[in-house]
């Protein structure tokens, strides 16, 4: 069953033939620094998450740094976003590309007030470059000596099931979902599962079970599941 992952410059996910999908409106919301919500020419309303990035929580030490951002960034502007898949929540995910062309997700990343959301596989290296020049220069959240990523802040005591199909993931707590395939075995598993791998180097991260199984993994037999 699922898995999700895939990088939004023609694969945002590991989705096989996923189509690219483009929505064009003015910018009228920010809710915070990876999310915004635009109207269209005909008055449609979007929830925009920001692909491969995850900005502080409002909650965390650079939250409304990240919204102020993100505000100045693009709040009234008219923006192209590029999307293959919604989250649980209808939210499209993807890349933001303002009028001059620059991509949102990229400046906050540059700007250090977002990290980057290694959800995809493989990994941008682009993305990692960015973050590492922010992280060298301690920009933003990176003058902290041992910050907090917003995905082990939201994380709650127990960790949420892995939803089993794309459409009920809830982008972000993809990473907590803790969905891992290992390519060599073409098997996946979550962290209730028996014997779960404590050092998941070089495995997958998924987002659902169906995306998994598209690909042609299997889940363990240490797995239980509902069926």
């Amino acid at each position: 069953m699922g898995i999700k992952t895939s990088l939004l410059v023609l694969m945002l996910y590991l989705v096989p033939q996923a189509d690219l999908k483009t929505v064009n409106g003015e910018v009228i919301q920010i809710q915070n620094g990876d999310t915004l919500t635009l109207k269209t020419d005909r008055d449609k309303l979007h929830k925009v998450r920001l692909a491969d990035i995850d900005a502080p929580e409002m909650g965390q030490p650079f939250g409304k740094s990240a919204l102020r951002l993100a505000t100045d960034l693009a709040m009234g502007k008219t923006v192209r976003v590029n999307y293959i898949l919604k989250d649980k929540y209808k939210r499209l995910i993807g890349e933001v590309f303002l009028p001059d062309g620059k991509l949102l997700n990229e400046e906050m990343l540059k700007s250090g007030l977002a990290w980057h959301y290694r959800v995809k596989n493989p990994h941008s290296s682009f993305l990692e470059k960015l973050e590492y020049k922010a992280w060298k220069k301690n920009l933003g959240l990176w003058i902290q000596k041992k910050p907090v990523p917003p995905w082990e802040f939201r994380r709650e005591n127990r960790l949420p099931s892995p939803p089993a199909i794309p459409k009920n993931m809830d982008y972000d707590l993809f990473l907590a979902y803790g969905l891992l395939g290992n390519p060599k075995t073409r098997i996946y598993e979550w962290p209730e599962c028996k014997g779960y791998p404590k050092n998941p180097k070089g495995y997958i991260n998924f987002g659902s079970l169906l995306d998994a199984e598209i690909l042609g993994y299997r889940a363990s037999r240490r797995c239980e599941t509902d069926e």
